[in-house]
């Protein structure tokens, strides 16, 4: 009777089967991975470096690979380059990578470097194509074609505030040694080095500057803002104010430098601050009015502060002063506040709202008058100012004599002495014989009324005046002037008897107002 094998003996020794599979699929594999480690095409650069290493130990590289001989630079002079460069093979801080580029598939580039200073170039050639095993490990069998030693001179570029101190190697560069970028920024490029340089950099109080280099490029480590500003802001940096230079147009430009990174704080007349940290927006209304006193202007709800206010006389004025108190100013409000879009409102001084343009952000209200339709009954009760004005006219072409006019001007006034000079002068004699033609006048207007205090008002006052002269042709003189009049006694007979008189006078050009 045949014996039957036992479940349990086929399964111990499937499993053993089993085992034996495994441990010969894991040596398999520790070969291939050994093989795949061996086949790297870095272990061929490997041993090219130790070669170049070997080389440059014993002082061979230069003769072994007819390296061509090297112009030292005024930077280099001191040094011993050769020497210098084989041990840079031998400080053990090598590094290679593949170098970019198209090229053959069956051709790899590899640049080696120390320091970012590159001293070979190692070419590889496949011995043959590609083999896949296990679908996952493909193996290619590399060699050496060639390793190319690489001396060759760099250039260095660093660019910093022209205030800065740069020596490289020990010698001092000048300004003529560099290239100005702008009024305080000067680039130097530092060429004919076969070594990595060292740079030594004080700021502008002697201070030494980090440095790092990147690509041949030279960075200096230090912390620069620029921020041009309107005159009303506050700069404080790390805590104290920090004082700027006056560029024109109510604004500062502020240049901070610092080594360590500072506390940039700027603040505005209304309680705002920000924190700045260079590159970003600042949040900013900036506007300048120029408007009569008695203007109110509000910033986000708040008053102007004096301190942005400058308060002048009004030039147009200037005649009246001496006749006129509390003549109307002038406010230049300098409005600068760390909001976007701020609230501006502005009311004149009849309480009307003054509209804004949306993108405007300079404004001169002193053109803007309260003109009145006509001439108020107190003055027309008074005084007739186009009769005035026609008379002054006659006078200034000698039609009639100073008498006339002197009652409607103040006595020693500005306008008194005009007319008075112009009476005694020369000048009337060289008035062209005339007669008025009839009329003498047309094209009359009378506009522009404008209070400019009680006892004090303006008004624009035009005409023509025809004249025949004596060889029979005729001169059509147009007058269009802003006649200013005050109420004012200039008697001397213990009396205030007070009447309307001419203080000032001014051509309107080109229609202005």
């Amino acid at each position: 009777m045949k014996k039957r094998i036992s479940f349990k003996r086929v399964y111990i020794i499937y499993l053993f089967i089993l085992i034996l599979a495994s441990i010969a699929s894991i040596a398999y594999v520790n070969v291939l991975l050994h093989q795949y480690e061996e086949l790297r095409p870095e272990r061929c650069i490997e041993e090219a470096i130790n070669e170049l290493t070997a080389e440059a130990t014993q002082g061979n590289l230069w003769e072994k690979y007819k390296l061509t001989d090297i112009n030292v630079g005024d930077f280099e002079k001191h040094r011993d380059v050769q020497s210098e460069y084989f041990a840079l093979y031998t400080e053990g801080n090598l590094e290679f990578s593949q170098k970019s580029g198209t090229h053959q598939e069956d051709e790899l580039y590899y640049l080696v470097e120390n320091d970012d200073i590159v001293l070979a170039e190692i070419k590889l050639k496949a011995k043959g194509s590609a083999v896949t095993k296990l679908a996952v490990f493909s193996f290619r069998e590399w060699q050496i074609e060639y390793v190319k030693p690489i001396i060759e001179a760099s250039e260095y570029t660093i660019s910093v505030p022209v205030d800065f101190c740069v020596s490289v190697n020990d010698i001092t560069l000048t300004t003529e040694d560099g290239v100005m970028n702008s009024d305080d920024e000067i680039t130097y490029t530092i060429g004919d080095l076969y070594l990595k340089p060292t740079f030594d950099i004080k700021d502008q109080d002697g201070n030494e500057v980090a440095y790092t280099i990147d690509d041949k490029k030279v960075n200096a480590e230090f912390y620069q803002y620029t921020l041009t500003l309107p005159d009303s802001l506050t700069v404080n940096v790390n805590g104290e104010a920090y004082q700027g230079t006056a560029v024109g147009d109510n604004r500062v430009r502020y240049d901070i430098r610092l080594l360590e990174k500072p506390e940039v704080t700027i603040s505005d007349y209304y309680g705002n601050a920000i924190s700045y940290e260079g590159g970003n927006e600042i949040p900013l209304t900036n506007m300048t009015i120029t408007a009569d006193s008695r203007y109110i202007i509000e910033v986000s709800g708040n008053a102007v502060p004096k301190e942005a206010i400058t308060i002048f006389a009004n030039k147009e004025y200037e005649y009246l002063a001496d006749y006129v108190e509390n003549l109307p100013q002038v406010s230049l409000y300098d409005i600068a506040i760390l909001e976007n879009d701020a609230k501006i409102v502005v009311t004149d001084m009849n309480g009307e709202n003054v509209p804004l343009e949306q993108g405007k952000n300079v404004y001169d209200f002193t053109l803007q008058k309260n003109y009145l339709d006509g001439i108020p009954e107190a003055v027309s009760s008074e005084i007739d100012v186009l009769e005035i004005a026609q008379l002054w006219s006659l006078f200034m072409s000698n039609d009639v004599h100073f008498k006339k006019v002197e009652k409607y001007l103040i006595a020693d006034s500005y306008q008194y002495e005009v007319a008075k000079k112009y009476a005694t002068g020369e000048d009337i004699t060289f008035t062209s014989q005339h007669t008025l033609a009839n009329p003498a006048f047309t094209d009359s207007s009378v506009e522009n009324f404008v209070w400019i205090s009680d006892n004090c008002f303006s008004v624009d006052i035009s005409f023509v005046k025809h004249m025949i002269l004596r060889v029979g042709s005729r001169v059509d003189d147009r007058m269009n002037d802003r006649f200013y009049f005050v109420k004012y006694d200039d008697t001397d007979d213990d009396k205030d008897n007070p009447t309307w008189k001419i203080v000032s006078m001014k051509e309107i050009v080109n229609n202005e107002k």
